[in-house]
């Protein structure tokens, strides 16, 4: 079963839909950074695990303090997430070492 609601808090990699959760038609995508100091950097894209490729949607966008992003399906967030198709994956920080918290919402 696919979350689809995600608090990140760390810089690492963040898987948000695993290949095969079949969430291949979504609505939008919404990032809110609840920090009050930093601003987040923020980075989104599809993985192929097949041939370890990414391909971006987002790259090095940078959200500011305590606002929100919501993508649409405008902005070409649908992708296949079939068992045969593609994760989605998000990593997030301030630019450099620093982890700034963002709420993920994805609706279907």
């Amino acid at each position: 079963m696919a979350t689809l609601q995600h608090n990140i808090t760390t810089i690492v990699t963040k898987e948000l839909l695993a290949k095969g959760d079949n969430v291949s038609n979504a609505k939008n995508i919404t990032f809110s950074n609840i920090d009050s100091t930093n601003d987040a950097k923020i980075d989104l894209y599809v993985y192929d695990v097949v041939n370890n490729k990414s391909y971006y949607i987002l790259k090095n966008v940078l959200l500011p303090t305590e606002s929100t992003l919501v993508l649409n399906s405008g902005d070409n967030i649908s992708f296949d997430n079939s068992k045969n198709g593609f994760s989605l994956r998000t990593q997030i920080d301030d630019g450099s070492t620093t982890a700034v918290p963002v709420d993920i919402i994805i609706k279907r």
